[in-house]
């Protein structure tokens, strides 16, 4: 969706923000109200993501260092040009897969402008966004806030989640069918012991004089 800023918070020309970020938005607003609050990126389409990267490329910024939870998809970026469209290529296959480089992608993550801000406003941000739950990290000309609430709207994140439930509940499931086996196969054992020293007593009474 289009961005609809809450008061008092303004944004770059065609931001794109979901429900969760403008609430996120709205609450750190409420949270450090003395600080001016511009955020430069919300979500983002593989293309913008590739034109936030070929900014950091150009500065001399090293991917794999910035997104060591992803390196094979952040060396796969710095092998390819540093172009827009070379690097969106590269991230519209690992989405299609079901793996995102950044939470922007995800809806989940906002950037501040903080080249207007003093150290000490920088600092009321990140305390305010780490009261409201979030993950806040100081980087060169930007705030960037992660778990922001943002909604994800790829359906392929829900099946992948889905089949994680699903093969959790396949686990326990095999889990209580085996030992629910091991139940029965002691019963059996006990079973099968009671009744040898039944014939066994048996013997002995014939036995008997």
């Amino acid at each position: 969706m289009t961005a609809q800023l809450p008061r008092g918070v303004t944004g770059n020309a065609g931001l794109v923000l979901n429900t969760g970020q403008v609430q996120f938005a709205a609450s750190l607003r409420r949270a450090a109200p003395g600080v001016p609050q511009h955020i430069t990126s919300g979500t983002r389409t593989p293309e913008k993501q590739a034109s936030a990267l070929t900014v950091k490329r150009s500065r001399g910024e090293d991917l794999r260092r910035l997104y060591r939870a992803n390196a094979d998809i952040a060396s796969a970026l710095m092998a390819a040009p540093n172009t827009v469209s070379a690097m969106a290529a590269i991230i519209r296959h690992y989405m299609a897969q079901g793996r995102y480089l950044s939470r922007h992608m995800r809806g989940d993550a906002l950037d501040y402008r903080t080249r207007n801000l003093t150290s000490g406003q920088v600092q009321q941000l990140v305390d305010a966004a780490r009261r409201l739950g979030a993950k806040p990290h100081v980087e060169s000309d930007h705030l960037h806030i992660e778990r922001v609430g943002g909604v994800v709207s790829d359906t392929a994140l829900a099946v992948q989640d889905a089949a994680g439930r699903a093969g959790g509940h396949a686990r326990r499931g095999g889990r209580a069918l085996y030992r629910r086996r091991r139940q029965v196969a002691v019963a059996y054992s006990l079973y099968a012991v009671v009744g040898l020293l039944v014939v066994a007593a048996l013997v002995r009474r014939r036995s008997s004089p």
